[in-house]
């Protein structure tokens, strides 16, 4: 096997590419959407297991408060950005809560993200230090098993943002988690496996597309981490992924704005995504803004 360091740049590309996949989604606003899920799906599997290598390369390790304040200060950022973006189309003063759900994600839906990923970083530490063998790692997919049955039964029922996102998003974020220690013991194809089953069940009984996307995402992770693939732009792809996914949104407004609302969505989320992309390359360069993009 080739080394890891060099393993991780098709996973740099494949990132920038969900992120493209999220702007996609969310221009469509589609009802069965599966490029949004899958592309979230990529996110959260590769956040999830490289937190999970962070540890271990630290000797089991996992310093939380540092990790902590990366993910929650771009966070209070982008929910003031886009508070004033709102007070500005409005007009007017707008409710900081007109929610209550809104404390789990902020001024707008698309920053649940955030806080949910500052929240499920807590099970990184006790995932690996409890998963270490193939014993103890069945007994963890079991439980993964049942815990995604019922996010998963959740899901479809009518719950308030942000947890219909949440019931999707921490099956996939524990699936990234196991994975470490899978490709440590040379069991991942126990988790493939498992991500076949729980889409084929719930594809099955939701008649949706959405659980595709588990299955989906761990092929494509498992093709990523083993591809051979060296390009010194794979890095800097990767690293404006985050960007891409925080900026696009008053991108896509922007777009609408200039273009019209009959614009047709897949150029308006290319021009959006351009745009991001751009924004991000631009604000990683002026000082202090590196640290919330």
């Amino acid at each position: 096997m080739s080394n890891p360091a060099q393993l991780r740049l098709p996973v740099e590309l494949v990132r920038f590419v969900a992120a493209f996949g999220v702007v996609v989604a969310h221009a469509q606003a589609s009802t069965r959407d599966w490029v949004g899920h899958l592309s979230l799906g990529v996110f959260l599997i590769l956040t999830a297991f490289l937190a999970m290598q962070s540890m271990q390369r630290a000797g089991g390790r996992y310093k939380l408060a540092p990790r902590m304040r990366r993910i929650l200060l771009p966070w209070l950022f982008w929910c003031l950005f886009f508070r004033l973006v709102d007070y500005a189309l409005a007009g007017r003063a707008l409710p900081v809560l007109s929610d209550p759900w809104s404390l789990l994600y902020g001024s707008t839906i698309h920053l649940w993200f955030l806080p949910f990923v500052a929240l499920a970083m807590i099970c990184v530490a006790p995932v690996g230090r409890l998963v270490t063998d193939d014993r103890t790692l069945a007994i963890a997919l079991g439980l993964w098993l049942a815990f995604t049955a019922l996010a998963f039964a959740l899901h479809e029922t009518s719950l308030p943002e942000p947890l219909a996102q949440w019931t999707f998003a921490a099956p996939l974020y524990l699936y990234g988690l196991l994975l470490a220690p899978a490709h440590r013991l040379n069991r991942a194809g126990w988790l493939v496996a498992a991500a076949a089953l729980v889409s084929c069940a719930g594809g099955l009984m939701t008649l949706a597309p959405w659980p595709w996307a588990v299955l989906i995402a761990a092929l494509i992770f498992e093709a990523a981490w083993r591809l051979d693939l060296h390009h010194p732009i794979l890095p800097a792809l990767g690293a404006v992924a985050f960007g891409i996914y925080l900026m696009h949104p008053f991108f896509m407004l922007a777009v609408w704005k200039l273009l019209g609302p009959d614009t047709a969505r897949l150029p308006a989320a290319i021009a959006a995504f351009a745009l991001s992309w751009a924004a991000t390359e631009a604000a990683r360069r002026l000082p202090g803004f590196r640290l919330v993009v």
